[in-house]
This record gives structure tokens, C-alpha cells and sequence, in this order.
């Protein structure tokens, strides 16, 4: 049963490794795929799970994203939104494991937030990570006039729930509320 799952998951980065080639070609392979097939799937390199023509896939990606401009991780996800008629309003990205964003949905009444820190991370950088991203949100808002008060924060994560707002101060408050206990939003 072991064998096959690990097969399993060879076919599966085989698959992936050839689309994101196919995405770099036409320079669609933002840097947090790069990110997945450069450290996960290499990283399997020398057992069972890494595909049998792994060297070659990743040696073709390298010298396409070497190449080959490629679009920005906000690039990628504001597309992605736009293709479902959303509009990105705040995106901040550290690495392939730390982001934030905030959208405006289809609907145009509704905000979807989100925030994501890397558990690899040392548990003394989590606090610098989050403080990263507040201020980045904090300078946005000041760009676009858009008031918060930081007192509805709340006390602590149990009390917001993750996903769909009915307004920004909504998903602005559950934003602000992760990256004050950036340990509840570990990925």
C-alpha cells in the first residue's frame, strides 16, 4: 500500500512539474510554484516519490524560469481573481509560506481575507513576520483613506472567523486579529 501511494505521488509532481513547465514557457509560473517544485518536489529526490525523469523536468523548468520572465505572485493571484470577476484590493507576500490578501468578491458586498505564516519558521521570526505584513496593511490603508480602528481588534483568534465579509472593516479586523497571534495562522 506504501508503494502505491508513493507512486502515486511521483505521477502527481511528474504532473505537476509538466504543467508548471508548460505555465513557465509562456511566463506564468509565479515564484511560490517555482517555490513548490524547486524545495517539495526536489526534496523527494532519492525516494520512491521523486519521478523517474524528475532531473530532467526540474533542469527544463530552471532554464525556462531562468529565461522566460515570469509573472509576480500578486500577478498570478490578481488574475486568478479577476477571472472569477473579484478584484485584489491588498496582497503581501514574504516567501511561499507568509501572505496576505484582501479582495473584494464578485458580489461587490462581500471581502474575503486571508493571512498565512510559515511554520518552518523560527517561532522568534513569526512575531517580525506579522509585524512585516500589519504595517504593509497599515500603509495601504493610508494610501487609500480607508479608516480602521485597531481597539476591535480582537483578544484573541477563537473569536474571528476566516473567509467571506459582509464589509472591509470585517475583514480588516480578522486580518489584523492573525497577525496578532501570528502562531494561529501557521501553514
Amino acid at each position: 500500500m506504501k508503494k502505491q501511494s508513493l507512486n502515486a505521488l511521483a505521477a502527481s509532481y511528474r504532473a505537476d512539474l509538466l504543467y508548471y513547465i508548460e505555465r513557465a514557457k509562456l511566463g506564468k509560473c509565479p515564484p511560490h510554484w517555482q517555490a513548490y517544485c524547486f524545495g517539495e518536489i526536489a526534496a523527494a529526490k532519492g525516494t520512491d516519490a521523486y519521478p523517474e525523469d524528475g532531473d530532467a523536468l526540474l533542469d527544463e523548468l530552471h532554464r525556462l524560469v531562468d529565461t522566460v520572465p515570469q509573472i509576480t505572485n500578486r500577478e498570478e493571484s490578481a488574475a486568478e481573481i479577476a477571472a472569477y470577476r473579484g478584484q485584489m484590493l491588498f496582497y503581501f507576500d514574504r516567501d511561499y509560506y507568509t501572505l496576505a490578501e484582501l479582495v473584494r468578491l464578485p458580489e461587490r458586498k462581500k471581502y474575503g481575507a486571508c493571512v498565512y505564516i510559515d511554520a518552518d519558521g523560527s517561532r522568534q521570526d513569526r512575531p517580525g513576520y506579522a509585524n512585516d505584513i500589519a504595517l504593509q496593511v497599515d500603509e495601504w490603508r493610508r494610501e487609500n483613506g480607508i479608516p480602521f480602528d485597531k481597539s476591535t481588534i480582537a483578544a484573541s483568534p477563537s473569536e474571528v472567523d476566516g473567509g467571506e465579509f459582509d464589509t472591509m472593516d470585517e475583514a480588516l479586523r480578522y486580518l489584523y486579529t492573525c497577525l496578532n497571534f501570528p502562531d494561529s495562522v501557521l501553514c
